[in-house]
């Protein structure tokens, strides 16, 4: 007779990626952990107190030029693991370089 062990653990090795200091306006910040079962993910604005629910945080435009303090919890039912603070900036400079680039190119195709 064959018997068949399944093992059941807590989120364990929360990760950030990529961990940096300053963002972009479309940005993706992912969040990931070991567990089973696989954990399921939110993210909260430790300013507002917004719960973003995934594992993934996404960096809009209107989160332009201001500075954020977020945390990523992973939890399954046997437990949670919350990653240290996620504190960063979202450029707003990159989106003037890009409608900057898209208009020289318009112009450029006129001329």
């Amino acid at each position: 007779m064959i018997s068949t062990v399944i093992i059941t653990d807590a989120p364990r090795n929360l990760q950030i990626t990529p961990n940096q200091m300053t963002y972009d306006p479309g940005d993706r910040i992912q969040c990931s952990a070991e567990g089973n079962p696989a954990p399921s993910y939110h993210w909260t604005d430790l300013i507002s107190g917004t719960v973003v629910q995934g594992a993934v945080l996404v960096i809009s435009e209107d989160m332009v030029n201001k500075n954020y303090t977020f945390q990523c919890t992973a939890s399954n039912q046997y437990g949670s693991k919350k990653s240290s603070l996620l504190n960063f900036t979202v450029a707003g400079i990159a989106i003037v370089v890009r409608i900057s680039v898209y208009i020289i190119k318009i112009l450029i195709q006129y001329n």
